[in-house]
């Protein structure tokens, strides 16, 4: 008997897309699928956010499962029956649809569904975010459907992925962070250093900012204003603040919008500070003391904090 994954999903060897790609985001490094990794640590979080992104290699879709157990899929010499499906979200190109639905003791329950577009070579971005009674899913960083829990979330060991796609990164981020948000950086933040971050803006956002501190002073802050549709980056140093740069990259003029999901990232190059958002340059920012004296950064705004680390 073929397997139930393979009915649905054509397999086959991926073909080779062109992507934007860049040694700095990471993104220029894929992998293949299928893909099965177990949870690290302690059981999941309230607010902690699965985030699989990539690119479509097919024509007939993927699947992003959250599983209770390894167990994902049956072969012809397998005996017995796959482990629950919490959450199995289901990409049909042909339909033009995102499927969602849970298998528990072999039983799936009511299926739905939400409309959204992929073609073959198309990049994607899929966020599953985790709360005590319901599931929130982002699609192209847009909340598209409150997904009840079936059981509970803690029996989640698993994820897994496969289908016509290849993957950039596939990883489990945050909690329920506290505004503002303040951390020491481990080793200050030297050349070569990056910062990434994770957030959802509020539904009427004002600004939010990632202030950089070397001691008493500021090298780098960086505010997103979404009253003035703007990316504001300055310093102050010895209490002296410098005027507002507000160039940018590119075409987008402002590339957040209220209540959806983000990322950012800051780089810390020879000379500047590069900024990313969502894998994308927007800005640069001279050095106006050196990097490696940035000893602690604090985020604070209109936003639901996801996931910050440092590499």
């Amino acid at each position: 008997m073929a397997s139930i994954l393979r009915r649905i999903l054509s397999v086959r060897k991926p073909k080779k897309v062109l992507t934007r790609k860049d040694s700095i985001t990471g993104r220029n490094h894929t992998f293949e699928v299928p893909y099965l990794s177990r949870l690290d640590g302690n059981q999941l979080q309230p607010g902690q956010s699965l985030i699989a992104r990539g690119y479509v290699t097919g024509s007939e879709g993927f699947i992003v499962n959250l599983t209770s157990g390894p167990n994902v899929e049956l072969d012809e010499e397998d005996v017995g029956e796959l482990d629950d499906r919490l959450l199995a979200l289901r990409v049909d190109l042909p339909k033009g649809k995102v499927f969602l639905n849970a298998c528990i003791n072999g039983q799936w329950g009511k299926q739905a569904f939400v409309k959204q577009s992929y073609k073959e070579g198309d990049e994607f971005d899929i966020r599953i975010r985790c709360f005590e009674k319901h599931f929130e899913i982002y699609v192209e960083h847009k909340l598209i459907a409150n997904f009840k829990h079936y059981v509970p979330m803690s029996n989640i060991s698993h994820i897994y992925v496969t289908g016509d796609v290849r993957l950039y990164a596939v990883s489990w981020e945050g909690k329920l962070y506290n505004m503002p948000y303040t951390a020491d950086i481990p080793g200050n933040f030297y050349v070569g250093r990056k910062l990434f971050v994770s957030a959802i803006a509020d539904a009427k956002p004002k600004d939010f900012s990632i202030d950089f501190f070397a001691g008493d002073d500021v090298p780098f802050r960086v505010c997103a204003s979404f009253v003035q549709k703007k990316v504001l980056r300055s310093s102050e140093i010895s209490g002296s603040a410098t005027t507002p740069e507000t160039t940018y990259e590119g075409k987008i003029k402002f590339p957040l919008k209220a209540k959806r999901s983000f990322d950012i990232l800051v780089y810390a190059a020879d000379d500047k500070f590069l900024v990313f958002f969502n894998d994308v340059l927007y800005c640069t920012f001279d050095h106006r003391i050196p990097a490696a004296s940035i000893e602690r950064l604090q985020i604070n705004g209109d936003i639901q904090l996801i996931g910050v680390h440092i590499k």
